[in-house]
């Protein structure tokens, strides 16, 4: 009895869900369509700006009655349609039972003022939310409350942090209270310090004001007895000046008597010079040219020097070679009978090492045998 009422409710439990998912699709359904159909009715009114573009997207196609019931729109006084009659009704019906036609001129969707995209954007967020309220189940609420619930901990936990943190930030406040508090007790210490050497100093600076004052007093009375000095002195320079000057002035007059004789002298020299660079002028032309005819004798002189320098050459090259090769040989030749001796060498004293070890092997078996005989 038992399992058969158990049967009977899960049955009806199922025909239960069956009839909700039912009637959840068809009120979506409906949602879905009343959009679409606000969708439809916002662009509606902007589809016979354009009647070219109109023809070529709609011309052919399964909406292409669309074309003539804008056509007759147009035509439509503008009195009649804000009146809405019969054949307006039946315009936006065929537009409304079309809903689809609006997705095809996504221009003019982007083209919508502010107010019809909030529209838009206010009917796609009622159908989200009525999407997730319809479909929610006792499992899914169970689960927003446990996450609730956890979020509730962790507001709480999150409120015991900011207390803990702002009791701690109230005792370092009081600590950076005391902290200023104790800077404020040391800047008065350091301003008091500061007054105290302040007045110290002013005190030494009007001592030592006193003092250079004094100095500076004796150091004008010197300098005025120093100037009387210079003064006396600059007279007696000036005596000695004077006396100078007639003794350069004697001395210039000689001297430029004397420089007349030397510009007399000089002239009679350059006159003789001139006759003996003429002459040494001519003997210079008559050497170059006997220099050039030398040259010429040269240069026909090296053509056959170079001739013969290039034959010696060839045989000095020639011979120089041959004495290589010849010192090549005689080296390789006393470096293989070097080695030769060599190894005589170490032969025959290994050959002499040898027979001293078998002599002394020889005296130590005799030994060994006189020994055994004994």
């Amino acid at each position: 009895m038992q399992n058969a009422q158990a049967n009977e409710d899960a049955r009806y439990a199922e025909d239960f869900a069956r009839i909700r998912e039912t009637q959840i699709d068809n009120v979506l359904r409906i949602i879905h369509t009343a959009i679409e159909r606000i969708k439809m009715s916002l662009i509606l009114p902007k589809l016979g700006d354009d009647m070219d573009h109109l023809r070529s997207v709609l011309k052919g196609g399964m909406y292409a009655p669309a074309i003539g019931l804008i056509e007759k729109l147009q035509t439509l006084d503008t009195v009649k349609v804000q009146i809405l009659n019969h054949d307006v009704l039946k315009i936006i019906d065929y537009f409304h039972r079309n809903y689809q036609i609006y997705q095809l001129f996504p221009r003019l969707v982007n083209l919508l003022s502010t107010d019809d995209k909030k529209l838009i954007v206010a009917c796609d967020t009622v159908l989200a939310v009525a999407e997730r309220h319809l479909w929610r189940t006792a499992k899914s609420e169970i689960s927003m409350e446990r996450q609730l619930h956890v979020m509730y901990h962790e507001r709480e936990e999150l409120r015991s942090r900011t207390a803990y943190y702002h009791k701690k930030l109230k005792s370092r406040y009081a600590v950076l209270r005391w902290k200023q508090a104790v800077k404020f007790l040391i800047l008065e210490k350091l301003e008091t310090d500061l007054a105290n050497r302040k007045w110290k100093n002013s005190v030494r600076i009007q001592n030592e004001i006193e003092k250079r004052s004094r100095i500076l007093r004796d150091v004008h009375k010197n300098t005025v007895q120093k100037q009387k000095d210079l003064e006396e002195e600059l007279e007696k320079a000036k005596v000695e000046y004077e006396h100078l000057i007639t003794s350069i002035t004697v001395n210039e007059k000689e001297a430029r008597a004397e420089k007349n004789k030397l510009l007399i002298q000089l002239e009679n020299i350059l006159q003789k010079f001139d006759t003996n660079i003429g002459e040494k002028i001519r003997e210079n032309l008559e050497l170059e040219d006997q220099y050039k005819a030398a040259k010429k004798e040269l240069d026909i002189f090296m053509v056959s020097y170079r001739k013969e320098e290039a034959i010696y050459n060839k045989i000095v090259v020639k011979y120089e070679q041959e004495e290589q090769r010849k010192q090549q040989q005689r080296i390789l030749l006393f470096m293989m009978n070097r080695a030769a001796r060599q190894i005589q060498k170490y032969w025959l004293k290994w050959r002499r090492d040898q027979r001293l070890k078998a002599r002394r092997q020889n005296k130590k078996k005799r030994k060994i045998c006189v020994i055994n005989f004994a």
